[in-house]
């Protein structure tokens, strides 16, 4: 076997060529012929420079590599040039590598096989993927040698070598082309082509995602279901196991093993890979990851990123397809140890927040309401970032375009005092398709915008369980485009967003998908509102009751039923408290002065809230009394506060004169001290009342 660096003969030993029988006229290749020209749809500026080069005199250019992933039309495209070189009188002749050994010996065969090679004008080499060592004798041996009438067309997974695009004599003698997929309209003409029934059309041209080789299973697949009048599943990979086999069999080409098995579930499940994701959900040595992703980045439909690697997306599909059919534990295993690793990178707030926000929010398409929900085409390749000022005007105009002009002007003021609070999410060709706009609120902020729904989230959150200094409200007040883009900025947000208290939501009536992903996240509902803007509801999160990472852990298991009858139904928010916070507070006060007293505690309105459970009497009060006394001595820097309400209250009958000796303070110090407890008693009281107990 012989080794890249090992040097191949010049001259091989010649082989006595094949008789060539020359093809009768009406035959069967001429029908195949007239056949491919009557399918053959698109590639019209790749057939363009094929044609120019062909008919040229005076070329520069005699290689053009073809290159792209397994299933682009490749083949189909060098067989197309092959009926045009024969149709304009040229002779044409070509080599399958998949059918031929990669040596000298192997490759002069099969061309002398058709004539000799110099009486060619167009060569044709199909899966120049296996080309191997045969790739550098080709470029130092054979073409210098042919005549310079003769055209080279390589057709293989992978672009040239960096040999042919380093060494300067190559320079204007070779063009690389890389094959995309088809857009809608030439793959709605293939179908048509193949005489797809039009009202099955557009539902195969968006399964298929430009790949002709995918459209042409699903047209095969549809019309042997229409023959044994079978239903037909249309392009739900999900439904169509035997599709799945065989689409990964053509594009993969080989059976991978077990460990690379594994890897490429792991793509298909990221909305980017890297090592570090792989390492963590497979659980193995980063020198294992790093040979695996390497494998990945070499599979011609596999796409790297600065964020990582990602696959075509119906490749992805039919991954997904064939990981749940493996069996839901492996499955859920998979996601489970990704979504808990990019919540925990997400939680830590270090670099790439945008990314691993949105690496999260992605893993949640895999759930049928979120997938139902939303369109998630292309949401792998959505870049988050914060606005800069060149990106305002189209901020503005989307928002005035999808909420109106006075959205339009109060998203300017908010420009002018929050310009962080504009995020805005890009696509592959860096076009803004999405934009969030979410600024940051504090209680007893000043200089806010005229904005009424920014005044009734701050309202909203007073009457509640007021902000302390240092804690935020994130005000997501408007979102346009994309909600899967809103969705992965949102995720971000609520991760890294310092001191954030509650988040707030807005939705206008047109955002249904967007509505759809935040009750699947959790959040709460209100009661609709209305604004400058029309009526929009709200969904609300008080992030002081769960934290992130158990929000994170919820969310995992939500997205893991796709029945929506097995999720759990998330709480809705009242649309006001039990009680008023200003007499919440002052119910407290009260309740502290009468602690020892269990006739007048037995009057207190806290034996109507939830504080104690239906029924408890003054004992079951004064016991959550005690216990707030208890919790505020454990927060760091409080413990003073908690002897002054333990002093004044609840260590015996006293005056405050002689609860400030006590406690060793001066009266008009002690007096200060014991305002201070009794608010941030009735701050914790209140958290235990709508949240149960939570230490803050």
């Amino acid at each position: 076997m012989r080794t890249p660096s090992t040097p191949l003969p010049v001259t091989p030993t010649p082989l006595t060529p094949l008789p060539r029988t020359p093809t009768p006229a009406d035959s069967h290749g001429d029908l195949l012929a007239t056949l491919r020209r009557r399918v053959f749809t698109g590639r019209v500026a790749e057939l363009r420079l094929l044609r120019e080069l062909l008919l040229s005199d005076r070329r520069g250019c005699f290689v053009v590599w073809l290159h792209g992933m397994g299933g682009v039309g490749k083949t189909t495209l060098l067989r197309r040039f092959a009926d045009e070189a024969e149709a304009h009188g040229r002779t044409a002749r070509s080599v399958d590598m998949r059918g031929t050994d990669p040596t000298p010996e192997a490759f002069l065969a099969a061309l002398e096989a058709q004539g000799p090679p110099q009486e060619a004008h167009v060569l044709l080499i199909d899966s120049a993927e296996s080309l191997g060592p045969l790739e550098q004798w080709l470029r130092d041996e054979f073409l210098p040698r042919m005549p310079a009438h003769v055209l080279l067309v390589v057709g293989g997974r992978r672009p040239p070598s960096a040999e042919w695009r380093t060494d300067a004599q190559w320079w204007h003698a070779l063009r690389s082309m890389e094959l995309d997929g088809m857009d809608d309209a030439e793959a709605a003409q293939l179908l048509r082509n193949r005489d797809v029934a039009e009202s099955a059309v557009p539902e195969l041209v968006r399964a298929a995602h430009g790949l002709p080789l995918a459209l042409a299973l699903f047209a095969d697949a549809r019309e042997r279901a229409t023959r044994s009048e079978e239903p037909y599943q249309g392009g739900e990979l999900s439904d169509s196991p035997d599709l799945v086999r065989e689409l990964l069999r053509l594009l993969l080409r080989e059976v991978p093993s077990p460990d690379r098995s594994d890897a490429l579930h792991v793509l298909a499940l990221a909305r980017v890979t890297t090592e570090e994701l792989v390492r963590h959900a497979l659980e193995i040595p980063a020198a294992e990851a790093r040979t695996l992703c390497a494998w990945l980045s070499c599979q011609s439909f596999v796409h790297s990123t600065a964020d990582g690697l990602v696959p075509h997306e119906l490749v992805r599909e039919a991954l997904l397809a064939d990981l749940r059919w493996r069996g839901l534990e492996t499955y859920e295993r998979l996601f489970r140890r990704l979504h808990a690793h990019l919540a925990e990178r997400l939680a830590e707030r270090g670099g790439g927040r945008w990314a691993f926000g949105a690496g999260l929010a992605y893993l949640g398409r895999t759930n049928r309401i979120a997938r139902e929900a939303a369109d998630w085409q292309g949401a792998d390749r959505l870049q988050l970032r914060t606005a800069r000022p060149a990106d305002l005007d189209a901020v503005l105009s989307a928002v005035e375009r999808e909420h109106g002009t006075a959205a339009g002007r109060l998203a300017r003021q908010w420009w002018d005092q929050q310009p962080a609070a504009f995020t805005v999410a890009e696509n592959g060709r860096h076009q803004i398709v999405g934009a969030l706009v979410a600024p940051c609120l504090e209680a007893g902020a000043t200089g806010l915008p005229d904005d009424p729904m920014a005044h009734a989230a701050l309202e909203h959150a007073a009457g509640r369980s007021p902000l302390r200094r240092s804690e935020r409200l994130l005000l997501a007040r408007w979102s346009t485009g994309s909600a899967v883009a809103a969705g992965y900025a949102l995720t971000t947000l609520w991760a890294t967003t310092p001191g954030l208290a509650m988040s707030w939501t807005y939705t206008a009536p047109g955002q249904q998908a967007l509505a759809t992903l935040l009750e699947l996240y959790g959040q709460q509902r209100t009661a609709p509102a209305d604004g400058p803007d029309g009526e929009l509801a709200a969904y609300v999160q008080d992030w002081r009751s769960a934290s992130f990472d158990r929000w994170a852990a919820a969310l995992r298991t939500r997205l893991l039923a796709d029945d929506p009858a097995a999720l759990p139904a998330p709480a809705t928010a009242a649309t006001a408290p039990p009680m008023p916070w200003p007499e919440f507070a002052d119910a407290v006060k009260h309740a502290y002065r009468s602690a020892l007293d269990p006739r007048q505690l037995a009057e207190s309105a806290l034996l109507g809230t939830r504080l104690v459970a239906p029924g408890a009497d003054a004992a079951a009060l004064r016991a959550a009394l005690t216990e707030t006394v208890a919790q505020l001595r454990a927060l760091p820097g409080q413990r003073q506060l908690a002897d002054v309400l333990e002093i004044t209250y609840l260590s015996g009958p006293r005056s405050q004169q002689a609860a400030a000796s006590r406690a060793a303070l001066s009266f008009s110090t002690y007096r200060r001290r014991l305002s201070a407890a009794l608010t941030r008693a009735a701050e914790l009281l209140r958290e235990r009342e709508l949240y149960g107990s939570v230490t803050r």
